[in-house]
């Protein structure tokens, strides 16, 4: 089969390139998998410099005594480096889309434009950053016309959590993400601790509490929601919501495994993240598609769950209603964001079935190419959008006092 790219979209799929078809290069994709790119539909882009930092630490823990002291040095242009080391990480894995969330938006944003990567920025929100910052919301509207031209990067909103956003927040958020059309990104039931605080002091759970602002559409990512209950679920469905999926991150951090398989029944749109590489560490999205397969068959005990065909969609396709862009189709007209997986390493062989292939045995560096918008990102052990001596130069270095 052929595939043809032009003018960043795909222009055609079949047996034979069509008649005037006149390509720059042709690449020989014999012994490989060519696939659409994968998505990284929840992380913290800038806290790869935070890896392996706080090792140990349950989530509150982690996040009041290693991460918030740390994102207080945060700066602009250290953020911009983060992510670009981010950025790196993830083409590499076969990763095309990332959708981020994280203070100093416009220096990941720039990361995410200047590697080439298709990306959804969404700010975080707190009442603490507000009242840092009181013009924060401001902010995040001029960075939305900033980028409002661009065709890789869209710029969303993301209320932290229901434990760090007051319920004026809440409210304003949602005002603005429906009158200005911004996706939502949220954690949602992470732990049990947060389910749990918030049904003491809301009476409602998490999610409940977030859908009283209309902060649940089907424009809004719930990362985690390793918590939710028969109600939210099916509140969730209603929705049209899309939960992000974080298995390695939940586990290394104990909170617990989500019901993916509970979703999946209810008909909500489940996605794969990694989390932060503080929390994971890598974002490795084969591994995440893999580990949430594995954990659904075992603790269940039915190896049918989770299939290589529903694991595969996860991770390519499942995000794309709510980001807005499309996402996981090799198919005419759409975004040329594939990624070329070599099937020469002996964990590939002897090639009875290439998505079990895929789910079970594959490596992120299997990944030979990456591809967006038409433009290849990454080739054979060569980065073409970032320069990775100096990115290794140039990473700050943070005093092991915040580790």
């Amino acid at each position: 089969m052929c595939v043809g790219v032009s003018n960043g979209v795909v222009a055609f799929v079949g047996a034979q390139p069509p008649e005037g078809f006149d390509p720059d290069r042709q690449i020989d994709c014999h012994g490989a998998l060519l696939m659409p790119g994968l998505v990284n539909a929840h992380t913290h882009s800038p806290l790869s410099l935070l890896r392996s930092g706080g090792e140990g630490l349950p989530l509150q823990n982690w996040l009041e005594q290693v991460i918030w002291p740390y994102e207080a040095r945060h700066t602009a242009e250290s953020c911009y480096w983060g992510a670009l080391l981010n950025a790196a990480e993830c083409i590499r894995s076969g990763i095309t889309c990332v959708c981020d969330m994280y203070i100093h938006p416009q220096s990941v944003a720039r990361a995410m434009s200047e590697a080439g990567l298709r990306a959804l920025v969404t700010p975080t929100v707190t009442d603490a950053l507000l009242e840092e910052i009181p013009n924060l919301l401001t902010q995040i509207l001029h960075l939305r016309e900033q980028w409002a031209n661009h065709p890789l990067i869209r710029i969303g909103i993301a209320p932290h959590a229901v434990y760090t956003c007051g319920d004026r927040l809440l409210s304003a958020v949602a005002k603005l993400a429906e009158r200005y059309d911004l996706p939502i990104h949220v954690h949602v039931s992470e732990t049990a601790r947060e389910q749990q605080d918030c049904l003491s002091q809301h009476g409602v759970t998490p999610l409940a509490h977030l859908d009283s602002f209309g902060l649940i559409t089907p424009h809004t990512l719930m990362a985690h929601c390793v918590w939710l209950s028969s109600s939210d679920i099916d509140l969730a469905a209603q929705r049209g919501a899309t939960v992000v999926h974080c298995p390695r991150s939940n586990l290394k951090l104990g909170s617990g495994i989500a019901p993916a398989e509970d979703f999946l029944r209810a008909g909500i749109s489940v996605a794969l993240g990694t989390d932060s590489s503080a929390s994971n560490n890598s974002q490795d999205i084969l591994e995440e598609m893999r580990f949430a397969s594995l954990l659904q068959k075992g603790t269940r005990g039915d190896p049918a769950l989770l299939s290589p065909a529903q694991s595969l969609a996860m991770a390519t396709s499942a995000a794309g209603p709510a980001t807005g862009f499309s996402l996981g189709h090799l198919a005419i007209q759409e975004p040329a964001d594939l990624i070329l997986v070599s099937r020469r390493e002996p964990h590939w062989q002897p090639g009875l079935n290439s998505q079990a292939d895929l789910l079970y045995a594959a490596s992120a560096s299997d990944v030979v190419l990456t591809m967006v918008n038409g433009v290849i990102l990454y080739e054979n052990g060569v980065h073409n959008t970032i320069d990775m001596e100096r990115l290794y130069r140039t990473l700050p270095r943070f005093h092991p006092s915040v580790m």
